[in-house]
């Protein structure tokens, strides 16, 4: 009968080396995590921005056709503006047209979720046919 027989010298890992290991894969794992969540939010803002700049090029279009922003859902709908479209956080897009000097000649444009990157909104604002940048601003 073949019996096995074990060495004392026998390698191995102990116990601490496998903790050690574990920690150290435990760290690697939380940091990978952090930023992976700066990552897909910062792609949320990209994605942001440029949906607002589709509904600027829309804006701008109505201005020079009409000289004036759309006032009413239907003439957002008309310049091409879907108003069910939502930001990349689910919530709608707020469109405030002003007025200034007697004609609606001022819009913004911004995410309805108010809490990007702290308590940020992505916005676009727009005056007398031509629009800026959207970008991150104080909600």
């Amino acid at each position: 009968m073949l019996a096995k027989s074990y060495c004392k010298n026998e390698n191995g890992f102990t116990l601490m080396e496998m903790i050690v290991v574990l920690v150290i894969i435990g760290l690697l794992v939380a940091g990978g995590i952090g930023f992976y969540d700066g990552f897909i939010e910062n792609s949320k803002v990209t994605k942001a921005k440029s949906q607002i700049s589709i509904m600027q090029g829309a804006m701008d279009s109505w201005y020079a056709e009409h000289g004036a922003y759309p006032q009413t859902v239907q003439e957002e709908i008309l310049a091409g503006i879907d108003r069910e479209a939502k930001d990349a956080w689910g919530k709608v897009y707020m469109i405030d047209v002003q007025s200034e000097n007697g004609t609606n000649n001022v819009y913004v444009i911004k995410t309805g979720h108010t809490q990007v990157h702290g308590d940020k909104v992505v916005a676009g604002r727009g005056k007398n046919g031509r629009s800026e940048e959207a970008k991150l601003e104080d909600g």
